[in-house]
């Protein structure tokens, strides 16, 4: 107990050290941006988070052990054991009983609870999320820097940076010294420091190295000051000035053999020319001091590997080459900017080459592998942005580089041990320049797109069968860049149907996409998880370049194709066959690769022949979607999908994949697009014959009814055969009533309509449509007595038969007293009116009987409800509004019938209750 109670204070006094010195630096940084207030609100504000996130941290650790501790059933101090009862003799122990072994005993400082305290080394240690190891990780960097070596000399080198700031910055708003002065006496602190950490250079604490650093960081802010705040020194000294710093701090570094220092040194001489600039410089002189050093660089790692300084030199060298080259590079400075574009190039393959040498090169990391293959990208794209506007420019530019690289590849090989990984990775790129001449040397955009997609996902095997991560990354990045390259020049040319630039990169595009998605699939076991997700995007991706190749190229086709091409529907049906052409395609793909993933692309069949129905241009009910070559492609729209949908369930079945949830919904919509389908061709063709509107509303209804009155007929003994055994439920369960609700709300919609029945006379609830209707809601009481419907579920289907009845009544009120619709104008009518509260009154009366006859009190009680409506509306609606004959029709036939349901239909007696006492 005593350790874990030290361990908790060494741990408190951890956590009050990082807070304080997070606090100390928010100071100092607000100090630098608002002076003696920022240093206030900024200490405040970072020792209030650091304290934040460690209760947050707290927290989030009792959390998890007291949820431990309630997983084991710890939830409260265990019950004290009652004492034994006292007995004059005790028993003599025998020989089936030992005596309990004494444990023994516990400190002195230990308590009861203590001792029955669960062992807290079993409780795990609360969950991390990756921000919270981030931060961990980022406050543990800083906790290091300021506890290792020399703590005071570390703090004290920020302080003295932050107030030489603001010493120069004071001095120069309220001149208090001459600025000669100043800058005189910054210099000399600067030597100062240097040389005192030169004679302390020994130190293991590295106390001469911080010391040595502060004083070149002094030296650079003086000359930059000098030169650029008070104009005291000409740019030309004071650029020398600082190239002799770089040099001299340079050598430091390497003599002492500190790769901070050198990294130090060599951002100062990066940003110099940069700090020194006005604009008027000449680049040549500038690329010059950059080559001297990359030079300088390149010595280094003859002598170092010293990776973060590689990193650096080659950073600076092309983000300034680059924006210098934004902002002034013109066509004709190009004889003057190409020769140090290629020297910056040599020199970072020939630092990838020495630090091979000295150490092998861990290309999975970001800074080796941003030398070996950043350089390339980088050097190529400045290369494209000089030379895009010559002939040919692109392609002999890759052609030489994947001649170099090529180069040094087989001498690589040749080299052995060290050359073997560095070697695989110049032929990758040596393969990748080649193969870029050709689309280069096109000069055409969309085939550039189309090869660089090509070899993104050559390049994405390489990286697989080397099992190097930035390899596989720049594969999949550069097909991304393929893409852009291709859209940037798509778009409609008068060509050959399918044998054209816009079709062919675009199907290029598709294909590389796939295939990457194929080759992680495969080697998904030794894949990170972002990349296993990279599979499925470019599944996605390549299906998607697939499917807009070919439908923008059936949309040339029909657009210019002359009259043959331009039937009404002929680009929605070619659409749809080509729809079905992918699905079969990937469903083939799936199945010969044994690649489940493949099929999920396919899963947008469904939808997309759903979305097409609705946009076909037929006139709605007055034409065949069978029309304009779609007993072509309807046909094969099916036969496509419900073939996928085998696959999907051989996949489920045989090797656990799918989404059981998706597959059942596409199982049910599948059988219910094809019911639609059928119901659409059968009213096409009502609507080639001389009939009346209902004879084209009847099919919507009857070929869905017939089929749901087939599934509910056979849903007890369901048909041992495919595809009603993959998915019960899709068909018998929750499938068949979602169908019975779509047909509900269609009979509700088809009831507003007059639906004339001609040749055949209108007859109430005789005619085809209400025939049918009838059908619809006969088959749903049907399915609520035998399925486990909900209270809710039967209330709403009465309620949907209730109002059947009043628009069947509305509709026979049309015919028979000559109102016309809209329904709302025969609602109004006094004929209407009787109508329905005849029609209510007789509705109660049938449910009032039946709840008599069945003794079932909740019927009856329905039945009364509505019989009060009935009454209500006499005396509020009836009495006040109806024309005097209506009136007296409606208050007599209510009135009889009600005398009907109070001689049939009494209120049946409640149910016994079962008596609960048990004879004795």
């Amino acid at each position: 107990m005593t350790t874990d109670l030290d361990a908790g204070r060494s741990r408190s006094g951890t956590g009050s050290g990082i807070a304080l010195l997070i606090a100390i630096l928010a100071a100092l940084a607000g100090a630098a941006l608002d002076g003696v207030t920022g240093f206030y609100v900024g200490g405040l504000l970072g020792f209030g988070a650091a304290l934040l996130w460690q209760q947050r941290q707290t927290l989030a650790t009792l959390q998890t052990r007291i949820d431990a501790l309630e997983s084991r059933g710890v939830s409260g101090p265990a019950p004290e054991p009652e004492p034994a009862a006292a007995s004059d003799a005790s028993p003599a122990p025998t020989a089936a009983t030992e005596p309990a072994p004494v444990s023994a005993p516990a400190p002195a400082d230990a308590t009861a609870s203590d001792a029955r305290r669960p062992s807290e080394a079993a409780i795990p240690p609360a969950p991390e999320s990756e921000l919270d190891r981030m931060l961990r990780a980022a406050i543990a960097t800083i906790w290091r820097f300021f506890t290792t070596g020399n703590l005071v000399v570390r703090v004290g080198v920020v302080v003295l940076f932050f107030g030489v700031a603001f010493l120069l910055r004071f001095a120069y708003e309220n001149a208090l010294l001459p600025i000669e002065l100043r800058l005189a006496g910054s210099a000399l602190g600067g030597i100062v420091l240097t040389a005192a950490g030169w004679r302390l250079r020994h130190r293991v604490d590295t106390y001469g190295l911080v010391l040595q650093g502060a004083g070149v960081g002094l030296l650079y802010l003086t000359i930059f000051a000098a030169a650029r705040l008070y104009t005291l020194l000409p740019t030309g000294a004071a650029f020398a000035a600082l190239v002799a710093l770089v040099a001299a701090s340079s050598l430091l570094a390497v003599v002492q053999r500190s790769q901070a220092l050198a990294l130090f040194a060599t951002s100062g001489g990066f940003l110099a020319p940069v700090l020194m600039s006005t604009g008027a410089g000449s680049h040549v002189a500038l690329f010059s001091y950059y080559a001297l050093l990359n030079a300088g660089i390149l010595a280094m790692a003859w002598f170092r590997a010293w990776r973060w300084l590689n990193w650096a030199g080659f950073i600076f060298t092309f983000v300034i080459g680059a924006l210098w080259g934004r902002d002034y590079y013109r066509p004709e400075l190009f004889a003057t900017t190409e020769p140090f574009l290629l020297l910056f190039f040599a020199y970072y393959v020939g630092v990838s080459l020495l630090f091979a040498r000295r150490q092998s090169p861990d290309l999975k990391g970001l800074v080796d592998g941003t030398l070996v293959f950043g350089t390339p990208t980088v050097a190529f794209a400045l290369q494209w942005a000089m030379v895009r506007d010559m002939p040919f420019g692109m392609a002999y530019s890759a052609l030489g580089a994947g001649l170099v690289y090529g180069i040094l590849a087989v001498w690589l090989k040749r080299r052995g041990a060290f050359g073997t990984l560095l070697g695989e990775s110049f032929l990758a790129l040596a393969v990748t320049f080649a193969t870029l001449a050709i689309p280069f040397a096109f000069d055409d955009q969309r085939w550039t797109g189309a090869m660089w997609a090509l070899e993104g996902a050559g390049l994405l095997w390489v990286g697989l069968r080397q099992r190097q991560l930035l390899p596989r990354v720049a594969g999949m990045g550069l097909q991304v860049a393929a893409a852009a390259a291709y859209a940037a020049d798509w778009r409609h040319r008068d060509a050959t149907p399918f044998l054209n630039g816009d079709f062919l990169g675009a199907v290029l595009l598709g294909i590389a996409g796939v295939f990457s998605a194929w080759l992680l699939y495969r080697h998904r076991s030794r894949l990170y998880r972002p990349e296993r997700w990279a599979s499925w995007g470019f599944l996605y991706w390549g299906a998607i370049w697939w499917s807009v190749a070919g439908l923008r190229e059936i949309e040339r086709l029909t657009a210019t194709g002359g009259e043959r091409f331009r039937a009404d529907n002929l680009q929605e049906h070619a659409a749809v066959l080509f729809a079905a052409l992918t699905a079969t395609l990937l469903t083939l793909l799936a199945r010969r690769l044994r690649w489940p993933a493949a099929l999920q692309p396919g899963l947008l069949l469904l939808p997309a022949l759903t979305l097409a129905l609705p946009n076909l241009d037929l006139g709605w009910q007055t034409a065949s979607p069978l029309a304009d070559y779609g007993w072509i492609a309807w046909p094969a729209a099916f036969a496509a999908l419900y073939w996928h949908l085998a696959a999907r369930d051989d996949a489920a079945r045989t090797e656990g994949t799918g989404l059981p949830t998706v597959q059942a919904l596409w199982h049910a919509g599948s059988w219910w697009l094809l019911a639609g389908f059928g119901a659409w061709v059968v009213a096409a063709l009502a609507a080639t014959l001389d009939l009346g509107p209902a004879w084209q509303t009847l099919p919507w209804g009857a070929i869905p009814l017939a089929a749901i009155a087939q599934l509910h007929h056979t849903a007890g003994s369901p048909p041992q055969r495919w595809p009603f055994t993959a998915s019960p439920d899709s068909y018998f369960g929750w499938g068949l009533d979602t169908g019975l609700a779509v047909l509900l709300g269609w009979v509700l919609i088809t009831g507003l309509a007059p639906a004339d029945p001609a040749p055949l006379p209108y007859l109430v609830l005789a005619n085809p449509l209400e025939l049918v209707q009838l059908g619809v809601l006969l088959v749903a009481f049907r399915r609520a007595l035998r399925a486990p419907w909900s209270a809710a579920a039967r209330l709403g289907l009465g309620l949907a038969a209730f109002v059947w009845l009043n628009l069947c009544a509305a509709r026979a009120v049309h015919y028979y007293a000559g109102i016309d619709y809209p329904v709302e104008r025969i609602i109004l009518s006094d004929a209407f009116q009787t109508t329905a509260s005849i029609l209510w009154t007789s509705t109660a009366l049938l449910l009032m009987g039946l709840g008599a006859r069945r003794r079932q009190r909740p019927l009856w009680g329905t039945g009364a409800l509505l019989l009060a409506a009935v009454i209500v509306k006499l005396f509020s609606v009836d009495l006040s509004s109806l024309g005097m004959v209506a009136r007296i029709v409606s208050f007599i036939s209510v009135g009889i019938i009600m005398l009907v349901i109070g001689y049939f239909a009494p209120l049946p007696p409640a149910r016994p209750e079962a008596n609960t006492e048990q004879s004795t």
